[in-house]
């Protein structure tokens, strides 16, 4: 066999894995970290760290009240931040290994809440982001915080955190995120927003049906246990499938219990996403 042939041969192999990428493929997670005290450089390199690692650990991770990052992240230097976007987003390498056996994932912070430093939100990410997004909500942006987002080839993925008290921007975000995708150039890219939307997935999928444009073009994931102490369900994913006109999944919901080895420092609990068994 001829190396163009050998060539050829390997792109025909890998094709299939190619044309198949969607959002199935990925184990993804969130959690709002309850993230302003004392003890957040803890719940970073303690919890956060935990829903990384081991057999189910995520490998794209949502984080919402992200209070400041470990010490040990470092600044890429790379330039992301979207070009107009007026809010802020950098890229760190945070190792969780050693330095002789590095164990690297990349997190995209954005510090929105430069007086507390509590409020801001971040992905952390196994792969390195091809493209990354920042979306705001048509609410104010003195109340409403963006959604922030990150490529990986044609899927794309975003940390929600709608206002508190009944999540009102939440439609808002999600309507701004699938019109930046029903574009020309855009339209074959899958889309996952993630996080604490701070409303119950009924009342989100009642604001769904309203809109002729999100009612068949999105999908709520949600888990059927408490995400809060609370006793509600806040946190879960909205998704888009660019090939469906109806849209299905095989991605199912469930809290991260056996992934926390260690007492859970948040009101909320973290979730995962990922394909049915």
């Amino acid at each position: 066999m001829t190396l163009f042939n050998r060539a050829i041969a390997l792109v025909c192999c890998l094709l299939p894995q190619i044309v198949l990428a969607n959002l199935e493929n990925y184990t993804v997670a969130t959690w709002n970290l309850q993230g302003s005290s004392a003890i957040n450089e803890s719940k970073w390199n303690i919890n956060v760290r935990q829903l990384l690692t081991g057999p189910q650990a995520a490998g794209i991770l949502m984080v919402q009240e992200a209070g400041s990052l470990p010490s040990t992240a470092v600044h890429t230097r790379r330039m992301v931040q979207p070009e107009g976007v007026g809010f802020p987003i950098d890229e760190y390498v945070w190792n969780l290994g050693t330095r002789s056996r590095p164990n690297n994932v990349y997190i995209y912070y954005s510090r929105l809440d430069v007086g507390a430093n509590r409020v801001n939100l971040a992905i952390i990410a196994r792969r390195m982001a091809s493209e990354v997004f920042v979306i705001n909500s048509s609410s104010s942006v003195l109340t409403s915080r963006p959604a922030i987002g990150i490529r990986i080839d044609d899927d794309a993925f975003f940390s929600i955190h709608a206002l508190s008290s009944g999540g009102a921007d939440s439609l808002s975000l999600i309507q701004n995120i699938h019109t930046f995708f029903n574009t020309e150039g855009r339209r074959h890219i899958n889309w996952m927003a993630v996080g604490d939307f701070n409303r119950a997935p009924g009342r989100m999928q009642e604001a769904l049906d309203s809109e002729p444009g999100l009612r068949n073009a999105t999908l709520i994931v949600a888990p059927t246990e408490p995400t809060h102490r609370s006793g509600g369900v806040l946190d879960y994913a909205v998704l888009h499938n660019a090939n469906q006109t109806t849209q299905n999944t095989t991605v199912s919901a469930s809290i991260m219990f056996n992934q926390m080895r260690s007492q859970i420092t948040s009101d909320h609990f973290p979730v995962s996403f990922v394909k049915k068994r």
